[in-house]
């Protein structure tokens, strides 16, 4: 394998990193098709890059099946040997099936190594069985690490550390290549909030906000977008849902949820929320202007508690 290039030092991205991959997997794998994935937290691999030589058998940006993980939990890669996709149970039982025709397949999953959580894979199809030599799985599994890293530090990038919900950088990427979707926001701020931290201190702030981010979790859909917009403002964006009386039912519900006392070192802390509402429902509003009308609705919510 001598003169091949194992990673370009233009790096800027996950896509960057997955082109590199497969650049360097071309020419020691004479499969048909090479694909990267990498996972959101949803149940499926979204993939970032695809390379064939012939017939494409799965799309760029498809989604790929994800396979049971087997391993125990300080293991962070597992291969799996596939001779036909369409006979697979677990393909089957994943209900996702973006190939083009029957194939084989080598994935090598990839796990967080802290939660054994999906964090993507690379995978081989080629209509013939594919046989890997051990210099070319060595390599596989090495490039699997190096995606592996670099998803996680990609990951951690775009999530808050106090509460691991999603932040503004993540909010940048979602306005930049959101334009065609359906979107509703609601836009939450907790009221008063830094009396609670002169009255109990930091520390208890802190804690306050990651179990509101975990009471906003549970209150919501695993499709649902949740950011930690600021200290104290929370935003949450939706897709699809059918109308405003939707949203306003969601609404309702978080502000209920979040005025539920907390209980922190023995004492219970009182909290309420003002939740602004924005959707697209017939209107062509980006979705940085629903961002902004949410956030106007948040302060005339307010404004008109302070005043009843």
């Amino acid at each position: 394998m001598a003169g091949v290039e194992i990673m370009s030092s233009h790096v800027r991205s996950i896509e960057d990193a997955a082109a590199g991959i497969i650049h360097t997997l071309k020419h020691i794998s004479k499969v048909n098709t090479i694909c990267v994935t990498a996972n959101d937290g949803t149940l499926s691999n979204r993939i970032i890059g695809v390379y064939s030589r012939g017939e494409q058998l799965v799309p760029y940006g498809a989604a790929m099946p994800v396979l049971p993980n087997s391993l125990p939990n300080q293991q962070t890669t597992e291969f799996h040997i596939i001779p036909s996709i369409m006979d697979d149970s677990r393909i089957a039982a994943s209900g996702c099936m973006p190939f083009a025709r029957d194939c084989a397949m080598v994935s090598v999953s990839l796990y967080k190594a802290d939660t054994a959580a999906l964090i993507g894979s690379i995978c081989l199809l080629d209509h013939n069985p594919i046989e890997l030599t051990e210099a070319v799985r060595e390599s596989l599994q090495s490039l699997a690490s190096l995606l592996g890293y670099m998803i996680e530090l990609e990951n951690a990038s775009l999530t808050d550390s106090l509460t691991g919900l999603y932040n503004r950088r993540y909010l940048t990427h979602l306005c930049n290549n959101g334009s065609d979707k359906q979107y509703s926001v609601l836009f939450i701020d907790i009221d008063d909030f830094k009396e609670v931290n002169d009255r109990y201190g930091h520390d208890t702030g802190d804690f306050l906000l990651q179990e509101v981010a975990s009471r906003l979790r549970a209150s919501v859909r695993r499709s649902d977008v949740l950011i930690r917009y600021g200290g104290d403002e929370f935003l949450i964006c939706f897709q699809h849902l059918a109308d405003n009386n939707d949203l306003m039912i969601i609404a309702d519900k978080i502000k209920l949820s979040l005025k539920q006392p907390y209980l922190i070192d023995d004492q219970l802390v009182y909290i309420y929320a003002s939740v602004g509402m924005s959707s697209k429902q017939g209107g062509g509003s980006t979705l940085r202007e629903l961002i902004t009308d949410a956030d106007h609705s948040m302060y005339h919510m307010k404004n008109s508690d302070k005043t009843e």
